[in-house]
C-alpha cells in the first residue's frame, strides 16, 4: 500500500515539475530569449530609477537635518535634546506655521518593480524539487 502512495506521489511530484520546468523554459526561450531580456530591461531599468531616487532622498533628507543643525541656535524655542525627528518636525511646524518642514517620502524598491510570475514558477518548482529529493 505504501509503494502505491509512493508511486503516485512521485508521478504527480514528476508532472507538475516537468510542467513548471517547460514553463519556465518556454517562457525564458521565446523570442530567442527576448521575454528573459525584456525582464532584465525593465528590472534593470527600475532598478537605475530605484538608486536615482534613493540618493535624491538621502541629498533631501541631509539637506534638511543640517538646516535644522544650524539654525537650532538662531531659535531659541527648539529644543537640542529631540529623540525623535518626527517629534522635532511637528514641534517645529507647530511652532513656525509659516515654514511647514517636512521629509520626503522614502523611495521602496517595490514602488519601482513589481516582479513577473515567472519568480513565483521558478520558485515553485525549487519547492516540488527539494520535496521531491528530501521526501522521496
Amino acid at each position: 500500500m505504501a509503494s502505491v502512495a509512493m508511486a503516485i506521489a512521485g508521478a504527480v511530484l514528476n508532472a507538475a515539475s516537468f510542467t513548471g520546468g517547460n514553463y519556465l523554459a518556454k517562457y525564458l526561450a521565446g523570442d530567442n530569449g527576448k521575454a528573459a531580456l525584456d525582464e532584465k530591461t525593465r528590472h534593470d531599468k527600475a532598478l537605475e530609477a530605484y538608486h536615482a531616487a534613493m540618493a535624491k532622498y538621502e541629498r533631501e533628507r541631509t539637506q534638511i537635518l543640517d538646516w535644522i543643525k544650524t539654525n537650532e541656535e538662531i531659535k531659541e524655542h527648539t529644543q537640542t535634546n529631540f529623540t525623535n525627528t518626527d517629534y522635532a518636525f511637528k514641534l517645529y511646524n507647530q511652532a513656525h506655521p509659516d515654514q511647514r518642514l517636512t521629509l520626503p517620502k522614502e523611495p521602496k524598491f517595490s514602488d519601482m518593480y513589481q516582479p513577473s510570475e515567472l519568480i513565483f514558477v521558478g520558485s515553485g518548482a525549487l519547492v516540488l524539487g527539494y520535496a521531491a529529493f528530501r521526501f522521496l
